[in-house]
């Protein structure tokens, strides 16, 4: 099912900054930090979520607490200092765990000794190279930005360095002492995309496979490598029906979040509308389709 609309730029939308901030912070309990880049949460159950909002891409890392050690899954965009911030919330040992390898959650991967990420080509790639400036600059134009960035960022120098890294599974447990976080493989976004299922807990680190905005399935190239539709939906499909019944809160890496588990479903269904070709779309002027949901869209090549 087509639709005739045309619209500028599927991704970045003119009014983007309209929605911050956003209300569901309201409700959650905000920790006063010394870092102005960062707002940080605390969640139920020791995690910390640590939301860039001065950015488009309103990124979201987290740090989970456990007996033993703290976890970061990811590291940000590298634009605040998030190495310092962990490391006022937490006096544990800090060991990274990348989502996925794309710019925005690894920006200060480097800065750490212990980084693990899922073992794929283009991850391991991207990673051993690191970003240059070139490749990051239409990241970092003023139209990019909702805030001013810290005093000691520069748009002209912004790139991200090669890490050295330890590399992850599809079943893996990665052991925090009183708290086990369990590796999924949920290709489709990316490649190398991972969630975590923290299960005594009852929560699942999505990653960027599912979060409360537009989701990407339209990449083919270097720099963010290649998405699959189709791949994509068996994800979310054996997400949901594994996972979902197992788990209380969904916490996301992007935009907001705590969010309700049925919307895995939600999205699920969604990718098999696009696949059928049942749901609409809009057009926009480089060729992509936004297919737009109850609380989440879907970006995928026209």
């Amino acid at each position: 099912m087509s639709s005739m609309d045309k619209m500028k730029d599927a991704v970045v939308g003119s009014n983007w900054a309209s929605a911050l901030p956003r209300k569901s912070y309201e409700k959650l309990e905000r920790i006063e930090t010394t870092n102005e880049w960062f707002e940080v949460y605390q969640l139920p159950k020791d995690v910390y979520a640590i939301y860039e909002p001065g950015h488009f891409q309103e990124v979201i890392s987290y740090l989970i607490i456990g007996e033993k050690k703290a976890i970061l899954l990811d590291t940000g965009m590298g634009i605040g200092n998030i190495y310092e911030l962990v490391h006022s919330l937490t006096d544990k040992e800090i060991e990274v765990v990348n989502s996925h390898s794309h710019f925005d959650h690894i920006g200060e991967n480097y800065k750490f000794s212990k980084i693990s990420i899922f073992e794929d080509s283009n991850a391991i790639n991207t990673l051993t190279k690191g970003y240059t400036v070139e490749e990051l600059k239409e990241h970092a134009t003023n139209l990019m930005f909702a805030k001013v960035p810290p005093k000691d960022f520069l748009a002209e120098t912004y790139m991200m360095p090669p890490c050295e890294f330890d590399l992850l599974h599809d079943g893996d447990i990665v052991d925090l002492g009183n708290r086990k976080l369990k590796v999924i493989h949920t290709p489709g976004h990316s490649s190398d995309s991972i969630m975590l299922h923290d299960e005594e807990n009852r929560i699942l680190f999505t990653g960027d496979t599912f979060y409360p905005g537009a989701l990407y399935a339209h990449f083919d190239e270097p720099f963010y490598g290649k998405s699959n539709l189709e791949i994509y939906l068996n994800s979310l499909r054996n997400i949901a029906n594994d996972v979902v019944p197992h788990i209380d809160y969904l916490y996301c890496s992007h935009n907001e979040p705590v969010n309700e588990p049925r919307l895995v479903e939600e999205a699920m269904k969604a990718l098999q509308a696009i696949l059928d070709q049942k749901a609409s779309y809009q057009v926009d002027e480089s060729g992509l389709r936004r297919y737009d949901f109850d609380g989440f869209a879907v970006i995928t090549k026209d």
